[in-house]
């Protein structure tokens, strides 16, 4: 009778086929994650730096170029966008250069006669139109004395002894002057005479005068009346 109770010889088999089974599913998911982690890394051998090694130094080096290049943004300008403060900087124009100013006092020595009071008069000059050619004694135009550059200038002189000269093309000129004997005698800073002829008088200052402009013979004969 006991023998039909007993367990058959074979029973166990399932039971070991079970556990290796879980065995080897254990074994085969530690081989996969052993190689995940870079082979022999998991337990202290030598392996390559990980991708989070590497990202951590480029991110810091971008974060210092930025950081410079907002400093250097920051260094060449004054407020607002560097870049619209460099811009006005550069499109800035440079001063303009003042013309130096005509000397306040001329020195210049103008010979006297022996007797006859020296005096001065505040007035200008224009030329009336008058111009006579000393060689053919024909009328001519002011352009045909002073060029095509005729500036329509004016003569000016001063009670201070000085006067201005802006009829000629090549700018301003100036010199020193006297009335003595009703008489002009003027001369330019640049030691030449003028040659005035007083013909027409209003008290102590002239109403009409000509200035003879290149030779006695050869030059021209410009008039001048009061502005």
């Amino acid at each position: 009778m006991a023998g039909r109770h007993a367990a058959p010889a074979g029973s166990k088999k399932p039971v070991i086929i079970i556990v290796v089974a879980v065995i080897l599913t254990a074994a085969a998911v530690g081989a996969a994650l052993f190689f995940m982690n870079g082979g022999f890394s998991m337990f202290g051998g030598d392996d390559k730096p990980t991708q989070p090694a590497t990202t951590a130094p480029a991110t810091t080096a971008a974060a210092t170029t930025q950081a410079a290049t907002e400093a250097v943004v920051t260094q060449t300008s004054d407020g607002g966008e560097g870049s619209d403060d460099i811009q006005q900087t550069t499109a800035e124009a440079p001063a303009p250069t003042e013309t130096a100013p005509q000397p306040t006092t001329i020195d210049i020595a103008i010979p006297t006669e022996d007797s006859g009071e020296v005096t001065y008069f505040n007035a200008t000059y224009i030329p009336n139109g008058q111009v006579i050619d000393l060689s053919t004694g024909e009328n001519v135009t002011l352009r045909d004395v002073f060029g095509a550059t005729y500036p329509e200038g004016v003569l000016t002189f001063n009670d201070d002894g000085t006067f201005t000269d802006t009829i000629n093309a090549s700018g301003i000129d100036s010199g020193a002057y006297l009335v003595q004997n009703g008489q002009i005698k003027a001369t330019y800073v640049y030691d030449r005479n003028m040659n005035i002829t007083v013909t027409e008088w209003n008290g102590n200052t002239p109403a009409e005068f000509y200035i003879i402009y290149g030779g006695s013979e050869s030059g021209y004969q410009v008039f001048f009346s009061e502005n």
